[in-house]
């Protein structure tokens, strides 16, 4: 999905027109026709089902299309019936439809809120991805759509490889796949990461993309598992431009049992012939009296003359962020095992938690940028009840969205500052040179 930014600072008036003019009734209305979902007028239309899915999946917990039956009807000022409903959930393009707006949102939606501070060596990336997974347990009936890993615990899953942008600070790239399918190859491409740096975590360790990813001059930080042996071509300790080297290291196996508890920084050669790959591995050291392995191995290609150890290990810190947003999504917008054997019904609740999701995250940060300051997507997502129906309205009624989107954001302020935004300054996520784009 390519992302469209906009730089200028919002006022209500510009957020409710952008957000009009993305999800607004003539627009979902028209993906609903090209998705074969909705094709002529009827009681049920595109944005009042839009709009009862996200309200509903967004703002309460929920575990039964009825929930989402009552959000429409309420929403509506309809008295509709149970089983006309369900026949409009379980369309074959329903869960195409919810799609195709996700993808729109994601593309029009979001904006910068994060910026590397001045002089920053953040600053030489043209942008950091995060990449991961997470999986979510569906219905058991539905395992022979969605096989799980774990057939015996969740015969039924699905995996969410998800792409997050920490300028923006929200994903803009979504894949669902079953839960037993591979995750390397839906990450971002060597090509995509060209002067800019991607942090993973240790399933995406790969000898054959690092040389992919170096060849297109892009940069990596990916923890490494325990098992790997790759020759030790250099060693130096953590003391930074002070670094002293560890020679007798040099010319061994990596093994846990040989690293000084201090940590270290490798130079490493892995693999023989054309299939060697030769990096860099920062070492470190967290005690841990229950397991004497406790070391933790960062590849990277980031120069040691410009990036100490130390500092790769702060960047790689950031990685946390995709799990605050998985932790954002699975509390706040149901995304969880619903209770549906149809497979259409239940990739549809997915996407609308998620645009439900995506939807509260973008409010935040365009609240941030009115404000001028810092506040907490999590206090946002969790007090939705407070302002989103209001919103939700608004968009069925195709008026009132600004009036609406100046409540939620004065309630923002009040509500969802973040609590100790000195504190990220020091060892939050800004620790590794990160600043509100809003905030001076």
């Amino acid at each position: 999905m390519q992302v469209v930014t906009d730089h200028t600072k919002p006022s209500f008036k510009s957020i409710s027109k952008r957000l009009m003019k993305v999800i607004g009734k003539k627009e979902v209305a028209r993906i609903a026709r090209e998705t074969g979902f909705i094709q002529r007028k009827r009681k049920v239309t595109a944005i009042g089902m839009l709009v009862a899915c996200i309200s509903t999946l967004g703002v309460n917990d929920a575990n039964w299309l009825a929930d989402i039956l009552r959000t429409f009807n309420k929403l509506n000022d309809e008295t509709l019936q149970y089983k006309p409903f369900h026949n409009q959930l379980k369309k074959e393009a329903f869960p195409e439809f919810l799609r195709r707006v996700l993808e729109r949102v994601l593309n029009n939606l979001t904006s910068p809120v994060l910026r590397a501070i001045e002089d920053s060596k953040l600053e030489r990336f043209r942008n950091i991805y995060l990449h991961d997974g997470t999986s979510l347990a569906l219905k058991d009936s539905l395992a022979e759509q969605w096989p799980g890993r774990f057939t015996k615990i969740s015969p039924a899953a699905v995996e969410l490889h998800v792409t997050m942008d920490v300028w923006e600070d929200n994903a803009i790239d979504l894949t669902l796949t079953a839960d037993k399918e591979g995750e390397r190859k839906y990450g971002p491409t060597p090509e995509d990461i060209r002067d800019c740096l991607l942090i993973e975590d240790r399933g995406y360790q790969s000898r054959d993309f690092f040389r992919e990813v170096q060849a297109q001059q892009g940069f990596y930080i990916v923890r490494g598992t325990k098992n790997i042996r790759p020759t030790i071509v250099e060693a130096r300790d953590l003391q930074g431009i002070q670094s002293r080297q560890v020679r007798r290291l040099v010319g061994k196996r990596l093994c846990w049992n040989i690293l000084p508890k201090k940590g270290v920084d490798l130079l490493i050669e892995w693999g023989e012939g054309n299939k060697s790959y030769a990096g860099r591995l920062a070492v470190f050291y967290s005690p841990d009296k229950r397991n004497a392995k406790a070391f933790t191995y960062l590849h990277t290609n980031l120069d040691r003359s410009e990036f100490s150890a130390n500092e790769v290990g702060q960047i790689y810190r950031l990685r946390w962020q995709i799990e605050l947003l998985f932790k954002e999504w699975k509390s706040y917008a149901n995304l969880h095992k619903f209770d549906t054997s149809k497979t259409t019904i239940a990739e549809a609740m997915l996407w609308a938690g998620l645009i439900a999701a995506t939807l509260k995250r973008d409010l935040a940060h365009a609240a941030e940028q009115v404000l001028g300051i810092e506040l907490s997507t999590d206090r946002v997502a969790k007090a939705a009840r407070h302002f989103f129906d209001e919103i939700s309205k608004a968009l069925i009624r195709g008026r009132g969205l600004t009036q609406a989107i100046d409540n939620a954001i004065k309630f923002f302020s009040i509500n969802a500052r973040r609590a100790h935004p000195e504190r990220d300054r020091r060892t939050g996520r800004l620790a590794a040179g990160l600043c509100h784009i809003a905030v001076q």
